[in-house]
């Protein structure tokens, strides 16, 4: 049998010119690009797995990937043409070659996201924030926030979709207030589609004041993603680790 190599790679990118991670036909995306660029390296067709799918917009800090090939490369080779040859816009923290057994996705343990809300305007935060400019009471959003914590089962904070597990262990929220930026972080055992802008984005109305905490509990206990209809736009949003 031939032997084969499995190669894992962390990645920073800039998500607001691809149309997500996962590759798709007429659309840029992350994933396209990488297996454009390993394709040519290796001399074959590549297929590499992220630890998840980042919608359109949505940056990536340590999103994690493998690909399997039947040709041998020292990591550190694969490290240099990837950050030599890819668009400025995606860079590669890391490549390591890891068992065969390794998957980006299924063998992930857990992941961080991070959002990020600036409340004073800032032309170099344009694209990777939400600006706000709106007074947000921190201490309604930190309580909705607390809700959320307590909850396993976050289906009304989705995108209606069939998961391979929907109840959600959500290991650890916090926000930090600088005078300027709000960050929203958010560590769980995995995320479903849409899951942390639409907490995001009803965290926020709660801190507008459009949004009562008891409507809020309302909405969670409904279990049904028809009933959360506020999401916060793509471009706040970073996967920022994932864990093994």
């Amino acid at each position: 049998m031939e032997k084969r190599f499995n190669y894992k790679m962390v990645l920073m990118y800039i998500g607001k010119n691809y149309h997500g991670w996962q590759k798709q036909p007429k659309h840029r995306s992350i994933q396209g690009t990488l297996e454009d660029k390993l394709k040519i390296l290796f001399n074959e067709n590549i297929s590499v797995i992220g630890s998840g799918r980042t919608d359109a917009g949505v940056h990536a800090l340590g999103q994690v990937a493998n690909f399997k090939t039947q040709t041998y490369k020292k990591a550190e080779e694969i490290y240099r043409y990837l950050n030599a040859t890819l668009p400025r816009d995606i860079s590669v923290r890391s490549v390591e070659e890891v068992p065969l057994s390794f998957h980006a996705r299924f063998s992930a343990k857990g992941k961080t996201y991070l959002y990020r809300i600036y409340t004073k305007p800032d032309p170099f935060l344009h694209g990777f924030g939400w600006y706000v400019s709106k007074k947000l009471d921190l201490k309604k959003m930190l309580d909705a926030l607390d809700i959320v914590k307590k909850s396993s089962d976050l289906r009304s904070l989705s995108k209606k979709g069939e998961y391979l597990r929907e109840d959600v262990e959500i290991r650890e929220i916090n926000l930090v207030y600088d005078g300027k930026i709000i960050e929203i972080q958010i560590t769980a055992s995995h995320f479903l589609r849409y899951m942390v802008r639409k907490i995001v984005g009803h965290v926020v109305q709660i801190g507008l004041g459009s949004l009562s905490i008891e409507e809020f509990k309302t909405i969670i206990e409904a279990k049904d993603p028809t009933k959360g209809l506020f999401i916060a736009p793509p471009e706040g949003l970073f996967l920022k680790e994932v864990y093994y």
